[in-house]
């Protein structure tokens, strides 16, 4: 029985190594036994630190599936850059024409609500708020920005170009 079992496990292991990739994720043993990638993905490496990064970015030619152009961004990232989940975005306060929209996507990290500050810079991947239409001179647009894990929250008040 127990030899039998043996089999059965050795010939799914063989199985499991030996299949090709699933779709959108693969299974890279060997690359991530050395370090060198993720177990499931080849993009993401677990860094060895927990210091995570809580960054912003603003303005750029960064385009919108919704138009618009880019007026706010954050994300949470961890020791090497990679995106560690999405901030909440909620909008306090808006001008009356326009229209507001968010998305997830890559921007350059220009600010630091808080924790490390390696990343900027570099372009990470997170939630974006771009804003279409008309505004009168001097218009503000207020955002209360969510990180998770920590459960931190920033209010930030953007001047609508």
């Amino acid at each position: 029985m127990s030899q039998n079992m043996a089999r059965a496990c050795a010939v799914c292991a063989f199985l499991l190594l030996a299949g090709g990739d699933s779709g959108a994720q693969g299974f890279y043993p060997g690359p991530w036994w050395h370090g060198n990638s993720g177990l499931f993905s080849r993009d993401y490496v677990t860094p060895s630190e927990e210091m995570p990064g809580y960054l912003t970015g603003g303005p750029s030619r960064a385009s919108s599936a919704r138009g618009g152009k880019l007026v706010f961004a954050a994300a949470a990232v961890d020791q090497r850059c990679q995106q560690d989940g999405s901030p909440r975005v909620r909008v306090l306060a808006s001008p009356r024409a326009g229209r507001i929209s968010v998305d997830l996507g890559g921007f350059v990290a220009t600010g630091v609500d808080g924790g490390s500050a390696y990343c900027l810079g570099w372009t990470v991947r997170g939630t974006r708020v771009f804003y279409s239409g008309r505004s009168a001179r001097g218009e503000r647009l207020v955002l209360r920005v969510s990180y998770p894990h920590k459960g931190l929250s920033y209010d930030h008040v953007i001047i609508v170009p």
